[in-house]
């Protein structure tokens, strides 16, 4: 019993009422009209593990696909997140190699992704930095909308 009264007493009341949020890429969604206002498109899923809502108050990442730069993003901004998984959609500035010819070599098809980041919370404890990297397979491109039609009954008149 003295064992679990030192250990108690020596960890940082922190460490037993909060764990840092996990931050996963949810998709991507490039417009291949680089004039649009949002070209780029990263959704990113927030798991918060805690019992009570944080805020995110600055996300920074990188964004390349099939191993080309194709934007980053820095935002500030408070987004509370519950317990949980919220998702957030957030715009990415184009790097200048992201031409419209580039992006538009991704509208269709199965791409290997590879993004890092680093977002800051807002937590009880104080301000906490979280690092996060993922690398994945993302599938572009929209399916067909409905199967192909069956052949036109040769009895029915046009």
């Amino acid at each position: 019993m003295a064992w679990l009264v030192t250990m108690l007493a020596c960890t940082p009341a922190g460490v037993w009422i909060y764990e840092d949020p996990g931050i996963t890429v949810s998709r991507v969604r490039l417009d291949a009209d680089t004039t649009s206002a949002r070209p780029v498109l990263v959704a990113l899923n927030l798991r918060n593990p805690n019992d009570y809502v944080i805020s995110a108050t600055r996300v920074e990442l990188r964004l390349a696909l099939d191993n080309l730069p194709i934007g980053r993003l820095a935002h500030d901004s408070s987004v509370q997140v519950p317990k949980g998984t919220a998702t957030v959609a957030l715009p990415l500035v184009p790097d200048r190699s992201a031409t419209r010819a580039r992006l538009q070599s991704f509208n269709s098809g199965t791409h290997r992704f590879m993004i890092e980041g680093l977002a800051t919370f807002t937590t009880p404890i104080g301000k906490r930095k979280v690092h996060f990297a993922q690398t994945g397979e993302l599938a572009f491109g929209q399916p067909p909308l409905s199967p192909p039609s069956a052949p036109a009954d040769p009895a029915e008149s046009p």
